[in-house]
């Protein structure tokens, strides 16, 4: 009798495509659906409910395998339903529709591949023109909309994951192979997410409240813009997995500062001639500021990180989608993910620690009164001057059974970095004691245990946390110029904490030096995406809830030779 699929064992249909299927490993395998089309055998005996294994396979050979449930928790159904929602974000992307009417779906899909990529999910993007398809729809659909909102860009759910997607699947090259032209669009398209946070709010919740409650306000009213903080799209439900999942979308403007920065870089810094060559000559003849030497290392070394480029540090020894993990904790309220941070998925432990180094801007104040009392974006966007930043920070935890700092409610403790008006503090090697104001509580920090740093550095992946590390309740972050940077570009402190809602880092500085207070007290607020770049914005120390009189931005990463 001759062999035909009706007489074909499955198990050997089974291998017949997983073995076509890998001779093309980007895509979906098109074998598995001319075969089901066959016949209503081969279609049953293909399908999901006779094959799990084979459908499992298909998923371990083009994506990277999820790490954030533990084993057994996914059915074959689960696997099955995202290896479809899957191919067919892919496919509408290759399409090349940037109107889609289904776009938002593919968006939410492709952006949590890449915070889930350990390589395999990037290459089917690349199969997908990832790349072509997000350049089109940030030079044509991004603006939709605006025409009907003053002239600003709306941050509505399908441009927040654009522009995020356009940010994580940066890298040096594909800057490099930008004509300039290409890059000053993208500037002035993205400079209103950027420098707007009148209408743009850089976090995920109010910026003020460090521990949020249902029933705290919510806004106050301005003149031109309506409220502050201002609206934001806050979270959607998806299907992941097969499942209803809740999807908290990242605010738009730390991935617009990191696009805004990453192509400003491309222009070095001018050196003025009149410059002396090296900081010996300077202190020699008398000269304060900024060296030849010290705008040619800015120009040099104060690189925006990307989030899949190698820079050499232990966050390289990690699973890229690990560098992820507060970025994805932060959007997918999943039930079933256990997280091994200390602080829910927020903030990998270490993360801060060390010399960081980038650049702020800094806004011209009449330039940014005259946005404030419009309500029309201007056009062209103005720009504005940017300056060297350096900062070497350390982070202090409190360990069960020390009491960290009360949370307190008065009025002030937000442009007070969400420390407690009053305290004081006393930094030592070993760590730093606040006492309360007329000595109503005593609170110890210490530097990070051995074993609460290794959380996630275990073999590459995820770990298991140790018992010892248990009980961090809260963290402290302190940072000062170092005197190297602090003769160019003026010497600071820094004083903080860490939201553990959503790991937002809030930093009061002040100048070093208490004859400089022209040098003003201001408040840094920001994130660090993909554990590579602290990302956010600045303000002068203001009343919290009331939108500033200025505001611009600030891009830090770590100096790989500190490590």
């Amino acid at each position: 009798m001759s062999a035909s699929l009706i007489t074909t064992p499955t198990e050997l249909l089974e291998q017949i495509v997983l073995i076509a299927a890998r001779q093309h490993l980007k895509g979906p395998p098109s074998v598995l659906r001319s075969l089901r089309l066959t016949c209503r055998m081969a279609n049953s005996a293909l399908s999901p409910e006779s094959n799990s294994y084979m459908y499992f396979m298909l998923f371990k050979d083009r994506f990277s395998p999820w790490r954030h449930f533990p084993g057994g928790q996914l059915t074959v159904d689960n696997i099955e339903h995202e290896l479809r929602k899957r191919f067919r974000a892919l496919q509408r992307i290759r399409r090349g529709d940037v109107a889609d009417p289904d776009i938002l779906e593919s968006l939410s899909t492709i952006y949590i591949m890449m915070l889930e990529d350990d390589g395999r999910n990037w290459d089917q993007l690349l199969w997908a023109r990832l790349p072509i398809f997000m350049t089109r729809f940030l030079r044509e659909r991004l603006m939709v909309g605006a025409e009907t909102n003053n002239g600003w860009p709306t941050e509505n759910e399908i441009n927040v994951l654009a522009v995020s997607i356009f940010w994580l699947m940066s890298c040096s090259e594909s800057i490099r192979d930008e004509t300039d032209e290409l890059r000053r669009e993208f500037v002035q398209l993205l400079s209103p997410y950027s420098f707007a946070g009148f209408r743009y709010p850089c976090f995920t919740g109010l910026e003020y409240d460090f521990c949020p409650l249902e029933n705290s306000p919510k806004t106050v009213v301005t003149s031109a813009y309506g409220v502050y903080s201002p609206i934001r799209p806050v979270s959607t439900t998806i299907c992941y997995f097969g499942r209803p999942v809740s999807f908290n979308l990242p605010p738009v403007a730390p991935y617009a500062i990191l696009v805004h920065f990453s192509r400003l870089e491309t222009r070095p810094l001018m050196i003025p001639s009149h410059l002396p060559e090296t900081r010996a000559e300077a202190i020699a003849n008398g000269i304060s500021g900024p060296t030849k030497e010290d705008i040619v290392y800015f120009n040099t070394r104060c690189k925006t990180h990307f989030p899949g480029t190698m820079y050499g540090n232990r966050f390289d020894t990690l699973l890229k989608s690990r560098r992820h993990d507060p970025d994805w904790t932060r959007s997918i309220r999943d039930p079933l993910y256990r997280s091994p941070s200390s602080l829910p998925g927020q903030y990998i432990p270490g993360t801060i620690s060390g010399r960081w180094q980038g650049s702020f801007i800094a806004p011209y104040y009449d330039v940014y009164k005259d946005m404030l009392s419009s309500p029309s974006a201007p056009s062209p966007f103005p720009t504005f001057g940017r300056f060297p930043l350096y900062v070497t920070f350390r982070e202090l935890y409190c360990y069960s059974p020390s009491i960290p700092l009360p949370l307190g409610g008065n009025q002030g403790v937000f442009e007070n970095a969400f420390l407690p008006i009053g305290c004081r503090w006393h930094e030592t090697e070993a760590g730093i004691e606040f006492t309360g104001k007329n000595a109503s509580f005593k609170a110890y920090y210490s530097p990070p245990r051995q074993e609460h740093l290794e959380i996630g550095f275990v073999g590459g992946t995820a770990g298991e946390s140790k018992p010892s590390a248990h009980g961090a309740f809260d963290v402290i972050i302190t940072g000062v110029t170092e005197d190297r940077y602090a003769s160019a570009w003026g010497g600071y402190r820094y004083m903080g904490r860490i939201r553990p809602s959503d790991g937002l880092i809030v930093l009061l500085r002040e100048p070093l030096d208490p004859q400089m207070v022209e040098l003003g007290r201001a408040l840094f607020r920001g994130y660090i995406i993909s554990s590579r770049n602290f990302v956010g914005r600045w303000r002068r120390v203001s009343s919290g809830v009331h939108p500033p009189e200025w505001e611009s931005i600030f891009s830090l990463c770590k100096d790989m030779s500190w490590e």
